[in-house]
């Protein structure tokens, strides 16, 4: 009875370590690469940049699509900040390249002009992609619209783990906010 009642301890022991035991969390973050731009006369004008996201963007949880109709959300990998305030800090820092002011708020400041993002997708698809997808409007401070661009970038990614999902959204990112950027120099 001895034996039996410590190899019952023994065995509930081990059971409760590994129902204890999790997987490790893993943090990804975008890695944008600096351009070599020349030092110029930053343009006299001051943008507010806003993003808006769904609810989900809006946490660090890294998603995968597995459906139009169903997203997975992982327990485990986390980005480093949530993918909408990552878009912003992003744009914000390559608009301040080019503009003396920009700054990132839900408040436009008086003669501001306003550039708008929805943030409408950031995730992993079919098991190899990584796809990217917003909105991006610029309004004149008295709220005239003046620029819109739609920008959808699904990019293959090399492996499909989550650190291959963060290198393919840089890119994709990358490329999407040089585009912006580029029509937006056009307009102010």
């Amino acid at each position: 009875m001895s034996n039996m009642l410590r190899r019952g301890i023994f065995l509930l022991g081990v059971l409760v370590m590994a129902a204890c035991a999790m997987p490790e969390t893993r943090i990804y973050s975008l890695h944008m690469p600096a351009d070599n731009l020349k030092t110029q006369a930053r343009k006299q004008a001051m943008i507010t940049v806003r993003v808006q996201s769904p609810r989900y963007l809006a946490q660090p949880y890294i998603a995968h699509r597995l459906s139009p109709y169903q997203l997975e959300i992982s327990r485990y990998a986390k980005w480093d900040s949530a993918p909408v305030e990552m878009v912003r800090e992003i744009f914000k820092d390559s608009l301040s390249v080019v503009y003396q002011d920009v700054r990132a708020s839900n408040f436009a400041a008086e003669g501001s002009f306003v550039l708008n993002i929805n943030l409408k997708r950031f995730e992993r698809v079919e098991d190899s992609y990584a796809e990217l997808a917003f909105d991006a409007v610029l309004n004149s401070a008295e709220g005239r619209e003046l620029y819109r661009i739609a920008v959808a970038k699904k990019v293959q990614i090399e492996t499909r783990d989550s650190a291959g999902l963060a290198k393919g959204l840089s890119a994709a990112l990358s490329e999407s906010v040089k585009e912006v950027v580029a029509g937006l120099g056009v307009k102010i």
